[in-house]
């Protein structure tokens, strides 16, 4: 299979080809990873994959199947998706797409559904949606896509083929950024990669939306305030992440690339990594080596808590109560 475009996950790119290259597409597989990972991207070009009628490496993107595909209308992929506000994939959906399951292929041989952001579907939704996984027709394939798969019902869980995208290789994130993004200096491209975790969809929409140059002017500051005598100054600057979840996650990054960097320099070495080694060098002599690691791990457990679509308000508070805790403040 043919990935161009594409970055990184070279494990989950190696899996996905041997389905294909194979002619053993499982009937229902699950594409999870972070906002911004890929997953859509994948999603559409497997199902070129799938449609393509070339003899070698598919998608080969010249014949009339790839080509429609590309553009966005061939008649036996269908894409529906849930990606706006939480169980905003409702059932009417579902059963629209399990009736037009059954009506054989147009063009192609086999017809594909993506369904993505299926985190966003109600719990008779899904177990809509499990009745045809259960006993799919030969013909189709559903690719689902979503943040994690423990987000779905375990009967849904159990019916797929999960494969899981991440963090892409940082040279690679780099390269990838600046082809995007032709006008981002190599320095920008570089500290937005480290900020947004490698997530490439995430840097290119933190330098476009400016969300990058927040996380730059806010995380520094953010933790020169986590060992601050008083908690109001850390308060203040987390609330201005009330109304700005976007940039939630690449402050979280930023965090934790000071913090290790002031465990660096605590140890005594310099291996900058983070968006201020200033504010690397204050912590390094503020905080003892045993409150930077302790940072660190909460720092992870908050990742943690994004990642099951924590209530955004507790997450800040718990924010702030972990980081002055780690602390010792």
């Amino acid at each position: 299979m043919r990935f161009d475009g594409f970055e990184g996950n070279d494990e989950t790119k190696r899996l996905l080809s041997s389905y294909v290259d194979g002619g053993r597409i499982p009937h229902a597989l699950v594409m999870e990873g972070p906002q911004g990972s890929g997953r859509r991207t994948l999603a559409r070009l497997l199902a070129r994959a799938v449609v393509c009628s070339s003899a070698d490496a598919k998608p080969c993107g010249c014949c009339s199947h790839c080509i429609k595909a590309a553009g966005g209308n061939h008649p036996d992929i269908t894409e529906a998706g849930g990606e706006g506000a939480s169980r905003s994939f409702h059932i009417d959906v579902v059963r629209q797409i399990r009736g037009d399951a059954y009506v054989l292929p147009n063009e192609a041989e086999r017809r594909v559904f993506i369904l993505s952001g299926a985190q966003g579907m109600t719990e008779q939704a899904q177990n809509a949606l499990l009745k045809i996984l259960e006993e799919p027709p030969k013909h189709l394939v559903f690719i689902l896509t979503c943040e994690s798969r423990s987000q779905l019902l375990s009967t849904i869980q159990s019916r797929t083929v999960t494969l899981t995208l991440g963090a892409v290789e940082h040279d690679a994130a780099v390269k990838a950024i600046m082809r995007i993004l032709p006008k981002t200096t190599e320095d920008d491209a570089r500290q937005a990669a480290l900020v947004f975790g490698g997530i490439i969809g995430q840097a290119v929409a933190g330098i476009s939306d400016g969300s990058f140059r927040r996380v730059l002017e806010l995380a520094p500051d953010m933790a020169l305030a986590v060992a601050a005598p008083d908690e109001l100054t850390l308060l203040r600057l987390t609330g201005r992440l009330e109304k700005d979840k976007e940039t939630a996650d690449g402050v979280l990054n930023a965090l934790s690339l000071i913090f290790r960097d002031a465990l660096v320099r605590r140890v005594g070495q310099a291996d900058d990594m983070s968006p201020s080694p200033q504010a690397a060098q204050t912590l390094s002599k503020t905080l003892t080596r045993e409150q930077l690691v302790s940072l660190i791990g909460s720092v992870d457990s908050l990742k943690r808590a994004r990642r099951m679509n924590i209530n955004h308000t507790l997450f800040l508070t718990l924010l702030c109560s972990r980081l002055r805790e780690a602390a010792g403040r």
